[in-house]
């Protein structure tokens, strides 16, 4: 999958790594990336909790809050939408449209 970091309209981070979460591979990438896109040192950069949850509270050194808002671009919409939810709104759209033609209502 693509790997992607981007701020969320309330000002959360949501990143997507692509190893998986196991023996703390994805930790590992999460942080490289942070750094990279920071540009500070991976060893400036700690997890403080969640480091074996999805939700983490990650702690930078050397870098201020008006840095992560500069290097961190918000999503293009405003907040994440993933392909799945996409294709689920498709989908539903669809039942909904069907739904009219045969002159029901949908979610009934």
């Amino acid at each position: 999958s693509r790997e992607r970091i981007g701020r969320l309209v309330d000002g959360r981070i949501r990143a997507y790594v692509s190893p998986p979460p196991e023996r703390g591979k994805a930790n590992t990438r999460l942080i490289a990336l942070l750094a990279k896109l920071l540009r500070v040192p991976q060893d400036s950069i700690e997890i403080l909790t969640g480091a074996r949850h999805p939700q983490k509270l990650v702690r930078v050194a050397g870098c201020s809050e008006a840095d992560v808002d500069e290097r961190i671009p918000r999503f293009r919409s405003g907040h994440f939408v993933g392909a799945a939810s996409v294709r689920s709104r498709a989908r539903d759209a669809r039942v909904t449209k069907k739904a009219r033609a045969a002159g029901t209502r949908s979610g009934t």
